[in-house]
Order: structure tokens, then sequence, then C-alpha cells
């Protein structure tokens, strides 16, 4: 072999060739982590020299955790006394099977979370495995992905030339066969066994946690310390909960109950959140049906509302305009004139994904856990969900989602919060109006034309009525109907001309619907199943995660459904009460005049017209904003902010112990 031919790193020494490779293990991983941030700047805002140092000693300290895991039986087939350690067949398994398969599934982890991120907010952690098999058709939206994120996919090819080049000039050389190294492999053994476990605890100190990143720096910015391969090791029971006990029982009930009770006097709460808004809405109509034995008599009974929940894919206030009054452009035109006539509040969701946000709207119960609840441990608890219990009450309920069935287990999921029927994709091609080029490649149907399916469908159903649907277009990989490609302005994110396209068909719908029979005798709820990204720093905080919109819309006039642009919209008002997901299913409770009791971890609008508050779990720490813009943030073993962290702790202790108990009716 020519010298130039020859690896740079060549030892006999087996425990100093694992030391090399280990090095180059933690170069790669580093080198991820600060291509992780290089694509999330605009998200993250370190405060000062001190917190960088904090999240460096963080990488440090959860790195070397991380390649202990990652490696853990890279070492132990490499650190046991026998000789066939050196044979080169073992030794290039070894290397393939057990060091370089590793280290690229973490490098691959970290990259594609690199992306991810800008969705979640939230590294990935061992929900993905499960996660993956049913949210969607994976193999159409790769492509799109490699395509979409170059960037991504250009340091993944650098980065893993790198370390196959580097380590291909590590080399392993034959020790000498006629020495005696019993004594040697013996102590190897031991100090060596020791090293891992050094690596493996993430230093000498107390054994680290994942949880653990908030001691490091701000909890907003802890995505920078850990990384999604440790996460997705350390997360992998992550649906599992633990009682805590912050306060005494009967402290942390005085603080919050969660109990939702029938409250015959709502109707004398103070209504300062809109005029005409006003909860008992039913109405009490003469019937001279005959009866059994053909007498007729005059009576009276109660005709509720119909009920349409409108869950808008991806969208945040920050698209807006009626939310930021013209401080950027706006790409909901048609919400913007519809706000104007309509109660609007300060939306918040409760988490980032769709499988969180659906369950919090017709549920009331948020995700306060590493794994979404319907992917926990606790799946198989009980719920008295909101169509459960109009189902009860006299109503229809159906879901409606364009998407194909079984995408993220929605068809279940509704199944289990109550829901009576579930259409989707199977269902709408089942449709005399359906057509394949209705289908948008990846998710589903388009939602102008899934719309105007529901629109038909509703009008089949015995009043009164509820509806939940879920729209999908406005998604990655952002695909734009044919037909509409130049009908919509371009934004700073491929996501805002999706917006657009969603709101207009969402202007289509409604144009439909008023001229239905069951239109003028339905209050329509507006939100979000999670925000989108964030394009300006205001949107990039714990205060700007989750903003989604929250509109209540009862119609009353055929005109006000004229499309009204240029600025009157911004004389109107959005009212400064925090409404998060999960205080829909009380407020509708209320102003339905279902005497229900269930529990809820929202809070009713009509019970608390001013003090509204959101709660949200992400990356190992809990947050909760009030309506004053405070925020209290309760990590593992450390409190931020100015909010009410005791309101906070009581709502996590309960919490924890009623889904560990299956006390959610």
């Amino acid at each position: 072999m020519s010298r130039k031919s020859r690896p740079w790193l060549r030892t006999n020494n087996i425990y100093i060739y694992l030391l090399y490779k280990s090095l180059l293990a933690f170069f790669v991983l580093l080198a991820a982590q600060v291509f992780f941030y290089l694509d999330n700047t605009r998200i993250f805002n370190v405060a000062d020299f001190s917190e960088w140092m904090g999240i460096l000693w963080g990488n440090i300290i959860f790195g070397i955790a991380t390649i202990g895991c990652m490696l853990m039986a890279y070492y132990a087939l490499n650190l046991i006394p026998f000789n066939f350690r050196w044979n080169k067949h073992y030794h290039r398994i070894t290397e393939i099977g057990f060091y370089y398969l590793p280290i690229m599934a973490m490098l691959i982890a970290d990259i594609c979370d690199s992306a991810y991120y800008q969705y979640t907010y939230r590294r990935l952690s061992g929900e993905i495995f499960r996660y993956l098999g049913i949210s969607g058709n994976m193999g159409a939206l790769w492509p799109h992905f490699v395509v979409d994120y170059w960037h991504s996919t250009v340091f993944a090819i650098i980065i893993t030339i790198i370390l196959f080049w580097v380590g291909g000039n590590m080399k392993l050389l034959p020790r000498n066969r006629y020495r005696n190294h019993r004594a040697n492999d013996l102590v190897g053994l031991v100090l060596g066994a020791a090293c891992v476990l050094f690596l493996i605890r993430g230093g000498f100190g107390k054994n680290i946690e994942w949880h653990d990143t908030t001691k490091y720096c701000q909890a907003k910015n802890c995505a920078l310390v850990t990384n999604s391969g440790y996460n997705i090791v350390r997360t992998f029971n992550g649906g599992t909960l633990n009682e805590v006990e912050y306060m005494e029982p009967a402290k942390a009930t005085a603080l919050y109950n969660p109990v939702f009770a029938p409250d015959t006097n709502i109707t004398n709460y103070t209504n300062s959140a809109f005029e005409g808004w006003a909860p008992k809405a039913g109405q009490w109509l003469q019937s001279n049906a005959p009866d059994s034995l053909g007498r007729r008599s005059t009576e009276m009974t109660l005709s509720r509302k119909n009920v349409v929940v409108i869950v808008l894919e991806s969208f945040s206030q920050e698209y807006m305009g009626c939310y930021n009054k013209g401080t950027m452009p706006s790409f909901t035109p048609f919400l913007d004139s519809l706000y104007q006539h309509s109660v609007v509040y300060q939306g918040r969701a409760n988490g980032k994904k769709s499988i969180e946000g659906i369950p919090a709207v017709f549920s009331s119960v948020p995700t306060l856990m590493t794994f979404p609840l319907m992917m926990s441990d606790y799946a198989g608890d009980s719920l008295n969900a909101l169509p459960n219990i109009l189902s009860h009450n006299g109503y229809h309920t159906a879901f409606f989602h364009g998407s194909y069935n079984g995408v993220m287990n929605f068809d279940k999921l509704c199944q289990k919060l109550g829901f009576q029927e579930y259409y989707g994709q199977n269902e709408y091609m089942a449709d005399r109006y359906a057509k394949k080029s209705d289908f948008d490649g990846c998710w589903g149907i388009f939602d102008e034309y899934y719309l105007q399916y529901m629109v038909r469908k509703l009008s089949t159903f015995q009043q009164p009525f509820m509806a939940g649907v879920f729209t999908l277009s406005s998604h990655h990989p952002y695909t734009m109907q044919p037909g509409h490609e130049n009908d919509f302005n371009d934004g700073p994110h491929p996501i805002c001309k999706v917006v657009m396209y969603s709101d207009n068909a969402l202007r289509k719908f409604f144009d439909a619907a008023r001229k239905t029979a069951w239109y003028e005798n339905t209050i329509f709820v507006i939100t979000a199943d999670h925000s989108g990204q964030g394009l300006q720093r205001e949107y990039n905080d714990y205060n700007g995660w989750y903003r989604i919109p929250m509109m209540f819309y009862i119609p009353l006039h055929e005109e006000f459904f004229v499309p009204q642009f240029g600025e009157g919209w911004s004389t109107h008002k959005v009212y400064p009460r925090l409404m998060q997901q999960i205080d829909i299913m009380p407020t509708l409770l209320d102003y339905l005049g279902i005497q229900a009791q269930t529990v809820c971890f929202g809070t009713s609008a009509f019970r608390n017209p001013k003090n509204g508050w959101q709660i949200a779990f992400g990356n190992g720490y809990y947050q909760l904003e009030t309506s004053d813009g405070k925020v209290a943030v309760l990590g593992q073993e450390k409190e931020e902010g100015d909010g009410n962290i005791e309101l906070l702790k009581s709502i996590v202790q309960q919490y924890n112990h009623r889904l560990i108990n299956d006390e959610l009716r």
C-alpha cells in the first residue's frame, strides 16, 4: 500500500480506535445541531452570551449521552475480551450494522427535524413511529420534501460523505498475536464499560433526562439543546404519565375545577363578550301534531340551533387582516368580511399537531404530554365529548374530512368522540358529482370541492344537527387546485397562497349554505387545528406559537355575506379574552342550553367572559398564557415567566391524575 492510500488514523489499540469513532460521531451530531439552528434561526431568540454558553454546554452533555445511547451495542461488541474483535468479517459487520446505521438514523432524524420543527415547534420524539403509519400518503409526499427542502437534502449528502470518508480513513490494525493481552482486555472491559456508562448518563452527575434541557436555557430555546436521536430513544414510551403533587388536591380543585356542571342560572352571567351573543339558543315552537289517538293539542317543543364547527388546516392569526389590522398583507379576505358580523376572540390552539387539535376542539381535553392523547397509554380512557352529548340530546352528528379514510385514525377518533357518521375520501368519491381530478395527489380532496359536498350532505340531515369539518388544502406541499394557479397572490411563504385558496373555498361554502333551509338556524364556529409557520418575530415566541382564529358566527341576514372589502373591518373589535380550543365545547354547551355534566379542561366564555387562558405542552415543559399576555412556564426543575404558575400546576396535577385513573367523563 502506498503512503498516499494509507488511512490517517491507524492503530492496533481498539480503545483508541473507539475514541476516534466516538469523536467522529459527536462531530456529525454537532454539525446537524448547527444546521438545525441555521435552518430555524427566525424561530429562536437567544437572550445573551450566557445563554449561548448554556446551550453549548447542554449540547455537549446531551451529545455524549446521545452517542452513548446510539452506539451502546457497538461499544459492547468491541469491548468483549476476545480476539475475534480483530477478525475482518466481524469488524465489518459491527461497523456497518452497529456504527454507521445508528449514526445515519440519528443524522436523518435531525435533518428531517430541521424542516419538521417549523410546523410543530417540537423536536421529534418516540411518537414518530406510531405517527408515520397513520399520517398520510408518505410515498407521495417524500419527493416533495426532498425537493422543497433541498438545502436539507444537500446538507445530508455532504455530511454523509464526510462521515464515510473520515470513518473509512480510520483503520484498526491487527495486534501482536504473540503477546498475552488477557490482562489488558479485562482492564479495558471494566474501564470501557465505565466510560460507556459515563456517556449514557451524560456525565458523572445525575442521569440526564430528555426534559432536563430547560436547565441550560430558556424553555422556548431548549430545542437547541437536545437532539432528535436522543429524544426518540428516551421518549419511546412517552405516552405514559406520572402522578404529580404540586399542592394539596383540595387547593388544586379550588384553583381550577375541570368538572363542567349544569348551571341553570347561566343567563344571569354578565355577557360582555358580544351584544346579541347570548346563551340558551333553543327556541320554543308551537306544534299541533296529532297524538296516537288522533287528538290535536297545542304544545311547545324545543328547537335548538344546528352547530357547524369548521377546523381550518394550519390557519394562523398572522395570515388574517382582522387580527393584524394592516401590519401585514391579509390572505383571508372572506374571513375578514365575516369577522364584521361575528364574535371574534383571541384564539389559541392547545397543540401544534392536527391529531392534538381535533380532540381538543371536540372533547375539551388537551394533549399535555409527549404523545398525542389518541396515541398514548390513555387512548382507551372514556370521554364524554361534545358530539356524544349532543347525540344524546337529539342531534344528528357527523364529521367531514376529505383525506383518505383512516388518516391519523380520525375515523376511529370520531367514533370515540361520539360522532354518528364519518365522511372521508371514500364517501366523497361515491358522490355522483365526484371526479378523480378532485384529488390533490397527496392528502385528499381539494377544499373547494369537498366543502360543496358537505353542504349537499348537511341538507339531507334532519335538524338539529352538529357537524365538524377539517379542511386540508392549506398544508405542505401546498398543492393548488387546477385552474386557480393565478387567482391568488403570492406571499412571503408558500402557505399564504393556499390559505387564500382555502379562504375562497370557505366563501363558496357559505354562498351555497345560505341558500339552504338550515342555514339561518345554525351557529358556525371557525377555528384551526394549529397555527402555520410563523413569519414574524412576534409569532415565534410563547405568545405567538399558538395564535389561531376563533370566530362564532350566527346568521341573521342574507346581506351579511355580501363581500365587504376595504378598511371597514379595521374598525371592528377582537375581544381580548383568550379563547383556546378546549373552551369551545363548554361555551357551546352553555349557548345551546344543554344541561350536561362532564370533564372540560377549558372554560365557558359565558362563565368566564374576561379572564381566559391557554395551556400547552412542548419539548418537555408546560406553558400557560393569560389574557393579560403573561406567560408561566413549568419545566422538570424550573419555573419561568411572570404568569399564573399556581394555576398551571393545578391543571397539570389534575390532568395527570384524571388520565391515569380514567376520570375524563
